[in-house]
């Protein structure tokens, strides 16, 4: 057999383009792939014989290793026993970064996961980024995703066939988005309502007041408190939440009333104070 010949080169081909030449030609025909068996341990055959300097400067004298290493191992079957689906072919493989016998069996190409984070003001909106993705073998891509509205923490979005694509002639894998929400400085989330913490004077809980809230999405409401209103009170503000992702419907904003109690030291005022508390204040 002609060994240079079966893997296309000429006969002063460097090593690494014995090694170019095997790699590309054992994915070709590679039965698994719909190739010829026979041609596959032919190309294997070849490759083994160049890639080893001593055998290929044998080939180069006109020589024939087979023959002459009879006892050496090989046998009368020539140097490769191949058993489809054993180690044999995966570690081959695996030295050549195809990614093993194992991951090419496969019925697509591997899943790839990566986090997202978000702020509370892209969960209310909705939100599209481009994300840079690491591909098995060292390569990039960049992918648009988009992130609906009202997602919420520890959720997952799967975009199928978005994933990694380095094995040919089989479906790419797929995209997974974790999603992570960052805490909020103001607003804490219950499901698709959004709460805040409002301090007011135990004065403007006594008598009543209005106080001024900034929504999330920057609207400005003029809630009132109203006369006794006990601590931990909790005011809601219809639809000022969060969309519900699948009804889309704005939970609710609900604004919970903290009462400061001031430090009194003058003497006046708390006989004042003590006068109210006597009178059944």
């Amino acid at each position: 057999m002609d060994y240079y010949s079966t893997l296309g080169l000429n006969r002063n081909a460097s090593q690494e383009e014995i090694k170019k030449a095997y790699r590309k030609m054992a994915m070709q025909h590679h039965p698994d792939r719909g190739g010829d068996e026979k041609k596959f341990k032919q190309i294997s055959e070849a490759y083994e014989i160049l890639s080893d300097p001593q055998k290929k400067q044998m080939i180069d004298m006109g020589v024939d290793p087979k023959g002459q290493q009879h006892h050496g191992g090989f046998g009368q079957s020539g140097p490769f026993e191949f058993h489809f689906g054993t180690h044999n072919f995966e570690d081959m493989f695996g030295n050549f970064g195809f990614g093993g016998f194992q991951q090419r069996h496969a019925h697509r190409n591997k899943t790839i996961s990566l986090v997202v984070d978000l702020t509370l003001e892209d969960v209310l909106n909705g939100k599209n980024l481009d994300a840079e993705v690491s591909i098995p073998g060292g390569r990039k891509k960049i992918i648009n995703i988009a992130i609906p509205a009202g997602i919420e923490e520890g959720q997952q979005i799967r975009y199928q066939g978005m994933g990694d694509n380095s094995v040919p002639n089989i479906p790419a894998g797929d995209l997974i988005v974790n999603v992570r929400v960052i805490p909020h400085r103001t607003y804490r989330r219950e499901g698709d309502n959004l709460v805040v913490e409002k301090y007011i004077s135990v004065w403007d809980a006594l008598l009543g007041t209005k106080i001024d809230i900034n929504t999330l999405d920057n609207k400005s409401l003029e809630i009132t408190v109203p006369p006794g209103s006990q601590p931990e009170t909790v005011l809601s503000c219809r639809n000022e939440g969060l969309p519900n992702m699948r009804s889309k419907l704005r939970g609710n904003l609900l604004v919970k009333i903290k009462i400061k109690i001031p430090k009194i030291t003058n003497k006046n005022h708390l006989d004042i104070i003590q006068q109210l508390k006597d009178n059944g204040l």
